[in-house]
């Protein structure tokens, strides 16, 4: 089993408050669930009000499966502009024989 964990760092430069943040990440989070049924959650920068860090986690059979579908899911947040993806991390992580 692969387990891929990964944080995603937005600049929303068209919030102007901490509610307008929040319903963009809403949407960001709503719409990368629906599409690719995964745990994905806002994980810091929670006062900030153009900042946000979004973080999900997935599981695969093997690294390439995994590391593609986090690349998959990157390139969908950036796909819904509705902020610039300032950085990413990801962690693969593999447990017990990899497949």
């Amino acid at each position: 089993m692969v387990v891929g964990v990964s944080c995603i760092e937005i600049f929303f430069p068209e919030s102007h408050s901490l509610k307008d943040k929040r319903q963009m990440i809403k949407k960001v989070v709503e719409k990368t669930r629906a599409r690719f049924n995964i745990s994905i959650i806002e994980v810091r920068q929670t006062n900030l009000w153009q900042r946000a860090s979004i973080g999900f986690a997935l599981m695969g059979i093997n690294r390439d499966h995994v590391n593609s579908a986090i690349e998959n899911v990157h390139r969908h947040i950036e796909s819904l502009y509705l902020g610039e993806v300032i950085n990413t991390w990801t962690e693969i992580i593999v447990m017990g024989n990899e497949v």
